[in-house]
Order: structure tokens, then C-alpha cells, then sequence
């Protein structure tokens, strides 16, 4: 697989970030991963123009989801966003206020899924 732009992973809980990464990172998709909202942000702003998608949870400490996905939207208004999330859709969609242009992966997902669903928002 082409690289097509780092995805960037705002994800707390360590194994998921850590599963993340290694399923990404076995097709060949270069991946930042941080740990919380506010680290996010700083990885977005230093380096958007890498950046393909980021991939969010939304319960996060400081800053969650909903939050950073504004924030980012001030910096870029058509960034790419994965919601990952154990909420249902239509809870995460009215947390996020009904923002448009973002997917949303249910978790837990497995490898194909993730895979999949990553590709077909970057292409």
C-alpha cells in the first residue's frame, strides 16, 4: 500500500492507541499517536500538512472528542475525522453536534474493519 498521509490518533486508553497503531502501521500507514486532547492539537498544528485523518476518541481527559474535533476545524475546516467510539452513532453525531464530514467506527473493531474504513476516508 501507498502511503496517503499520516493519521494521527488521539487515544488515552494505551492498548487501544498501541492496537491502532500496529494494525495502521502494517499497511503501511505512517501513524502519530498521542494520549490526550490537548497533545492532539499541538500534533495537528505542527504537523497538518502530513496529516490525512485523525482518528478521535471522544472520551478523553482535558479536552474530548467533540472538543477537539471544533478545535481542529478552526484550523483546518475540511480535516478528515474518524470518530472511535463505544457510544452509539447517533450519541456521538449529536455530541459532536451533527458535524459534517465525519465517520464514525464503533468500538471494539477489529483489524479489517479499521483497515478498511481508514483506507476509504483517505482515498
Amino acid at each position: 500500500m501507498t502511503p496517503i498521509g499520516s493519521v494521527l490518533v488521539v487515544e488515552n486508553e494505551p492498548f487501544t492507541r498501541e492496537a491502532v497503531e500496529d494494525i495502521l502501521d502494517s499497511v503501511g500507514i505512517n501513524v502519530i499517536s498521542v494520549a490526550d486532547g490537548h497533545e492532539g492539537v499541538a500534533a495537528y498544528l505542527s504537523q497538518r500538512d502530513e496529516i490525512g485523518l485523525v482518528i478521535l476518541d471522544m472520551n478523553l481527559p482535558g479536552l474530548d472528542g467533540a472538543e477537539i474535533l471544533r478545535m481542529l476545524r478552526t484550523i483546518n475546516p475540511f480535516v478528515k475525522a474518524l470518530v472511535a467510539s463505544g457510544y452509539d452513532e447517533q450519541e456521538v453525531r449529536r455530541r459532536l453536534k451533527n458535524q459534517q464530514a465525519v465517520s464514525f467506527l464503533r468500538k471494539p473493531f477489529d483489524a479489517d474493519t479499521l483497515i478498511s474504513t481508514v483506507t476509504k476516508i483517505m482515498a
